[in-house]
This record gives structure tokens, sequence and C-alpha cells, in this order.
């Protein structure tokens, strides 16, 4: 078996419809790797050309390959996605474009579709590990923090301690155990999710995502040239309005009432998803201000890169100076 090691986590087929006219995309490079000494920000955006430049765009080796050696079919991930989201991709957005007033007929052909596709696209990117990486994180904080009140935490500790370095002295014991709390505490650690676990974490989420957003009322948004959607390394972005946010409904509720989900499906197209009921459905054109608003939360909420069909000036802000991705787990 030839294993698909390769893996696009932002689809090539997805990417290839936010190519401009000459065919070209230009990445914005916003992550903190990318403002490390002697990187300028020239370095910082980079020019794709050509379908066959999107090749090295957005892939990660084995992300989805299991380490499991029993599971003789290593692709059946990287299939999955490839079958039920990656092939039917192409004859969507032309069945979209063709229709894009009878709301009805596209939801009725592909209501269902458009569910795996935004959950996928939610679960499956690098974007979405280090978010579990992060709760991981904070959840052994949580938990070593609390233990380290127990009586007999510290003995059990000190006692692993001796077995492996025997011949430290109490003093060294006391001053290790406490270097150890205190990173625990200022999280000065990193958490590396087992692929075989973010795998598990990717195909549970789907479930979960999809039923939240099957509950969602659905809109298709057009923009025409020379205005256009942008899209990102987190090419879904969903939050509660700021006014909205209370204590049962956060800044990153899914199932908030409140919820407005954006996914850009090409440089022309984007769904927006509300809790809210609304009339129209499909075919609406937006302002070059909507399309403002939606490009800038895009931007805003991307990790580490923004895909633009066009150079444009507010994205320089991003590398000029780091603008970290706004949400982030933590222990306080």
């Amino acid at each position: 078996m030839i294993i698909k090691e390769r893996n696009h986590y932002i689809p090539k087929v997805y990417l290839r419809r936010f190519l401009n006219n000459e065919e070209k995309l230009f990445i914005y490079k916003k992550g903190k790797e990318f403002f490390k000494e002697n990187i300028t920000k020239e370095d910082r955006l980079f020019t794709i050309e050509g379908e066959n430049g999107l090749n090295v765009v957005a892939v990660k080796k084995n992300l989805y390959i299991p380490e499991d050696d029993k599971l003789e079919d290593k692709n059946i991930f990287e299939d999955f996605f490839s079958q039920e989201v990656e092939s039917k991709y192409d004859d969507f957005i032309d069945f979209v474009e063709n229709n894009f007033s009878n709301a009805t007929v596209i939801f009725d052909k592909y209501g269902d579709y458009i569910i795996i596709l935004i959950a996928s696209m939610l679960s499956r990117t690098l974007h979405s590990k280090i978010e579990m990486e992060e709760m991981y994180k904070v959840n052994f904080q949580a938990h070593n923090w609390a233990q380290s009140f127990n009586k007999e935490r510290i003995p059990e500790m000190k006692a692993h301690l001796i077995k492996e370095f025997p011949n430290m002295t109490e003093d060294k014991l006391d001053e290790a155990v406490k270097d150890y709390l205190e990173m625990v505490k200022e999280g000065k650690f990193g958490v590396n999710l087992p692929r075989n676990l973010f795998i598990k974490h990717i195909f549970q989420n789907l479930e979960l995502y999809g039923q939240l957003i099957s509950g969602m009322t659905i809109q298709i948004l057009q923009c025409k040239d020379p205005y256009y959607f942008i899209t990102t390394d987190a090419p879904v972005v969903y939050f509660v309005p700021e006014e909205k946010v209370s204590f049962p409904y956060g800044h990153k509720g899914l199932g908030s009432p409140y919820v407005e989900l954006f996914f850009p499906i090409t440089k022309n197209l984007c769904l927006l998803l509300s809790r809210k009921k609304m009339e129209v459905l499909a075919g609406l054109p937006v302002s070059k201000e909507v399309v403002a608003i939606v490009n800038y939360n895009l931007s805003n909420n991307s990790r580490d890169f923004i895909y633009s069909p066009e150079k444009a000036d507010f994205l320089e802000e991003y590398i000029k100076n780091y603008i970290p991705y706004p949400f982030s787990f933590k222990m306080k």
C-alpha cells in the first residue's frame, strides 16, 4: 500500500477557488514563528502561482495517518475526506453558482453536504489540533495544581524522583517539586496530541458539529469584482457578538442562540449561518461594507496564514506586527 502521507488540512480543491483571474493566491504569514529575528515583512507575503502551487500550501505530513500498526488501511481517514468532502466540492460550487437564487433547490440537493463540509473544516485543521492541545494543557494544569494541595501528592512526587535520582538531597527534592509545580501553574510546557487521539477527536467532533450546524439557518452571500472574500487556515469562523456574550454564552459558543458563523466557499461566495430565522436563504448580493466585515472577522480569527485572491491594505497589518489569534484556553 502506498500511504498518502501529505495531508492537506485545507483542501486544494477548496483553495483553488480563491485563485484570482491570473491564477495567483497571496499568502500572508501572520503566525508568531514568522516574527523571529531576520524575518522581514516582505518574507511574510508569499505568492502562489497556478493550481500546482497549491501542492505546498496547508499540508502536514501524516496528519490523518494513524499510528496503529494493526490497522491495514492507513489511508482510511485521508480517503474519507477525499471521497466525502473534496471529490464533491466542485460539483457543489458549480450547482450553487447555477442556482444562486433558488434556495430550495440548493438545500434540497446539498443541505447534508454543507453540514459535513463545515463540520469537517472545523475539526480537521491544524488550528483545531492546536485548540485541542490547549484544552489538554489546561486540564493537565488544573488537575496537577489541585493535586499539589493533596498532602499525599508531594511524598509521591518525591518518591518518584528518588527512584530516578537516588542521590538527590532533601533540599534538592523540595526544590525540584517546587519548580515542577510552578512550571505547571505557569504553563511553561507544551502538549503534542498523538495522531491517533487527534483523529479520534476529529470524528467525535464531526458528529457534534454536524448536530449543532443542522439547526442553523443558512444564507449564501455573493460579492462581485472588484470585491472578494478571503479565507484562512481557520476558514470557518464562529462567535457570539460582544453585546450578546454572557456567563452561559461565551465568545465561542457554537450552540449559542446568538452565534454567527462565516465560511467563504469561493472568493465570490460565503455561507452565513445563524440561529435567527431569516426569510432569505440564498441569492443575497452584498455590499463592499458587508464583505469588509466578513473579511475582518476571517483575518482576525486566523492563526498562522491568510489566503487572499489579491493584495490588500488591511492585510498588511498582519505582516507588519504580530497579531495573535484572539482566543485561548488558560488556567486562571
